[in-house]
Formats: structure tokens, sequence, C-alpha cells
């Protein structure tokens, strides 16, 4: 028998290294996940039991099989990759991703791949242990949406205890069944007396019986709306007092059945200002109209006064006019052309000054109400040729010619001095605005039972914000012909109101450079029998 001592150390250690390596095979055999060896160009080496479990492949149906039967196929340049850095010598670790069962099925997957080495140290295989993390998976993603659904309940809440309005949930019987802090602070009653109370209580007692009859009547219309539109609404607190509320109900179905949930807001200091805005504002009502009838009352003064001065004003100019006349026929004695020039200057300044003494007169006498318009038919065409005639010399004199157009025959409703006197200011100012050898033209058009008259000239025109004033009192348009202003700016004015009175109306279109079109209407008269063609 050879002694223990001599026998090779090689022969001695080979029971115990196949008893290592039966065990290794055993440990992996008995894993729970899948230990898959395979070669470095893909395919499948080696299958244990898990592997089985985990994809449900028999050993002999994957080994020899590329890897790619387990990998789905938009995933194939993922393994490509891992392949790539195994051969380098790295390792991968816990990498999730997607694999496919025999069946057909997705699973979840971590990954641990690890490169083989021989005993030279090349890199021989690959080693790849798969763990199905699909029930983890499922089971995190359900904890995270039970996380998830708390954080939402408990900002919900936290949402209803801070919103600015009372909010409770009725259930059918009226009992409350939730409240917010807001509701304690509104009706004064603590959470634990709120829970379980009839809303009923929170009813004004008037009320009360009738409360209950709407609550049903609510419940089975199931529509979300306001409460009380146009009413106002008044809710009861604990000590009794009474708050103005305004409440809007949404019923829900839950699994005790419907409730209803009421938003109820606290309008008291709402309606404090309202009724605070409201008084103000019939104040000021009060004020402005007792400062407005003081103003028509001080415009009305201003008025009869500007009237009576202007009447006072009248009377010696027509005896200033009336002597510088006499003093002009030859009767009186012969004049110096010295003389003449001075007699002309006060007969012409005295004209003027009457003229403009009648424009204030006669718009004072508007404004007061003291000028009253006699209608009467008027042939037109007549009421044209006189308004014509009348300011001819005044517009040779600029050498400007004067010319009617088309009149159509027909009898207009009108005040024969009044229509004289718009015909006399649009003519003048036609005239006054336009430079020797230019024309002013006068026109009519009937449109039914109104005739259109335009009075239109070849001056210098007017700007058009100009024109939006040009009737306002006062009101001037830049400068004549020769360079200065002249008249007050009430012609217009007046002719404007002389319009309006006899249910007419007034305007202009202009442009600068290209003359003014004045256009005013007046009724035609349908019936003329009887009328007699005058001014």
């Amino acid at each position: 028998m050879k002694d223990p001592a001599k026998i090779s150390p090689r022969k001695a250690d080979m029971p115990q290294q196949r008893d290592a390596e039966r065990w290794l095979a055993a440990i992996v055999e008995s894993s729970d996940d899948a230990i898959i060896g395979k070669s470095l160009d893909g395919i499948i080496t080696s299958w244990n039991a898990g592997a089985q479990r985990i994809f449900g492949y028999a050993a002999d149906e994957a080994i020899g099989k590329p890897i790619t039967i387990l990998i789905p196929q938009e995933l194939w340049h993922e393994e490509a990759e891992i392949l790539k850095r195994l051969r380098k010598g790295e390792r991968v670790d816990h990498y999730e991703t997607t694999r496919l069962h025999k069946d057909g099925n997705s699973i979840v997957v971590s990954l641990t791949i690890s490169p083989i080495r021989d005993s030279s140290g090349t890199i021989a295989g690959i080693s790849k242990i798969s763990r199905d993390v699909t029930e983890h998976r499922r089971l995190l993603a359900s904890e995270q949406h039970a996380r998830a659904e708390m954080l939402a309940e408990r900002k919900f809440r936290e949402l209803i205890e801070h919103a600015p309005d009372a909010i409770l949930q009725v259930d059918t019987s009226g009992t409350i069944l939730i409240a917010n802090r807001t509701a304690e602070l509104t009706f004064g009653y603590s959470l634990d007396e709120l829970i379980g109370m009839q809303v009923d209580e929170l009813v004004p007692e008037a009320l009360r019986g009738e409360h209950a009859a709407h609550r049903k009547t609510f419940e089975a219309a199931g529509v979300s709306r306001p409460m009380g539109l146009g009413l106002d609404l008044r809710a009861r607190r604990k000590d009794g007092s009474e708050v103005p509320v305004e409440i809007s109900l949404s019923p829900a179905q839950t699994e005790n059945g419907i409730c209803v949930t009421a938003v109820i807001r606290d309008v008291t200091e709402r309606k404090r200002a309202e009724q605070q805005i409201e008084s103000l504002k019939k104040s000021y009502l009060a004020e402005l109209e007792a400062r407005h009838r003081e103003a028509e009352r001080l415009n009305q003064l201003k008025s009869e006064f500007i009237a009576s001065v202007s009447h006072e004003l009248r009377t010696p100019l027509h005896t200033i006019i009336g002597f510088a006349e006499l003093l002009d026929e030859p009767e009186t004695g012969p004049l110096n052309e010295k003389q003449k020039r001075f007699l002309h200057h006060i007969h012409t300044d005295s004209d003027h000054l009457l003229s403009l003494i009648n424009d204030v007169l006669d718009l004072s006498r508007i404004e007061a109400g003291g000028l009253t318009v006699r209608t009467e038919g008027l042939l037109l065409p007549t009421v044209v040729s006189e308004a014509v005639s009348a300011i001819r010399p005044n517009a040779e004199s600029k050498r400007i010619s004067i010319r009617e157009g088309q009149i159509p025959s027909v009898h207009v409703l009108a005040d024969a001095l009044r229509v004289r006197q718009i015909f006399y200011n649009l003519l003048s100012n036609g005239v006054k605005f336009t430079d020797p050898g230019g024309e002013v033209h006068v026109s009519a058009v009937q449109d039914g039972d109104r005739v259109e008259i335009t009075v239109s000239d070849t001056g210098m025109g007017i700007p058009a914000l100009e024109c939006e004033r040009i009737f306002d009192k006062f009101y001037q348009v830049g400068y004549t012909t020769a360079g200065v202003r002249q008249g007050t700016g009430l012609g217009l004015t007046i002719c404007k109101q002389l319009v309006e009175m006899q249910g007419g109306k007034i305007w202009v279109d202009s442009e600068p450079g290209h003359g003014s079109r004045f256009h005013f209407t007046l009724p035609v008269l349908r019936d003329v029998t009887g009328i007699t063609d005058r001014l």
C-alpha cells in the first residue's frame, strides 16, 4: 500500500473538484433566476431550470438556438451593443429590459451579463443571469399609483380645507357628511357638530318647511346649478344670526347613493359694498341732477342776458346806419371824397356789427327756446333764385361766379325767413373762402319725401378733423382768402339748429384744395293745394 503522503496532490484533489463542480451545477439548476450561457456569436450554450420557468422553453428547445428567440425584434440592436461591450471584457449589471416568453407575452427582466474567460484569459463565452421583475414592476407601479392617489387625496382635502367658501356634502336624508374649515367659521359650529347635523338647521326657521321639498326636487333633477337665482338667500348661524349667501349645488353618485355638494359663499362684505355703492350712486345722481338744473338755469339766464344786450345794441346801430344813409343822400349836401370814404367805413362796419349781433341774438333765442319756426309750402326754385340773387353782388365784387344747377320743382315745408338765413350763411361762406375767379354752385335733388340741397364752392377746402367740429359754437375754420378771420363762428351753428328745427339735417364733405360741399335736407310738401309760391 502506498504512502498517502506520496500520492500526487493533483490526483488527491480530483474528487473534491468534481464534488465542487456538481455542487455548483446543483446551485445553478436550483436558482430562481434564469442562468444562461451563450457563445460570443449569440448562440445559447447552457439553460437552467430557472430559464425554463421564466421563458417557457425546455433546455433541448433553447440550447443551440440564437439568443434572439428571447428578444423582441425592435430590441435586437440593443443585444448587438451588449455583445460589443462583452467582447471588450466589460460587464453589464442590473440592466432592465423587455424579453419574450415562449407564448409571445412580454416579460420585464433585470440582466446581469459577464464575459467567460478560459484558462488563458481569453473571452470564450458569455454568462447571463435574468431575473423576472414583471411582478415587481407591477407592484411598484401599483404602489406608486397608490401613493399618487393618497397624495392627490391629501391635496384635495387640503384644497377643500383652505377653500374660501364653505363646502358641505349632504346625503338624501339631509344629513351633513363632510364639512370644511370655512364651514365652521361661516356657521359658528365645530366640525364635530356639523358632521351628522341636518342641513335644514342652517336654513332660517321661516324657510325650513319648504327647504326639504327643494332638496328633493334638486336631487330628482340631478343637474348642477346655482341655487335661488335672483333671490336674497340667507343662512342661519349657531348664534341665531343670519348672513347673506350664494349657493351652488352639485349632485354626485357615491357608494352611499346620491350626495349633494353645496358650495356656500358668505357675501356679507359684498352686499355691504353694493349698498354703499348704491347709496353713493344715488347721492351723486341727485347732486348731478341738481347741478344740471343749475347749469340749465344759468344757461337760460345767459341766453336771456345776451338776447337783451343784443337787442339793446341793435337799436343804436340801426340809428347809426340810418343816419349814415341820410348823410349819403344828395339832399344833405355835397361831401368831399374823404368824407365819403369815412361814411362808407361807418356804413360797412355798422352792417358787419349788426350781422354779428343778429347771429348772437339768434343763437341765444334758439338756446333759450324763444325762437320758433313757422313752416309753410315754399317753391324750391324760387327760394334758391332769391338767395342767389341776394348774394350775387358780393360774389361779383370778388370776381366769383355764382350759379344755380338743376333744382327740382317741388314745394318744401319750411320757414321762409329761416331758409333765407340758411342760404345766406352757406353762400356767404362759399364766397368768403373762395379765391377770385372761383365758383359757388347751388343744386338740389329729391329723394322721396326729402329734398337734398347742396351748396358747393371751389375754395380752399376743410381738413377732415375740422369737418367734425365745424358746426360747433364759435368754431372757425382757418382764414378767409384775405388772410383774416371774420365773423363769430356762429353762422354754421345757427344753420344746423335751423335745419334741424325744420325737420332736416346738415353735413359737409370737403378736403383741402378741393373745395367744400355743404348738404342739408328739407321735407317735401306733398299736398300743395292752395299754396302761393313765395319767399
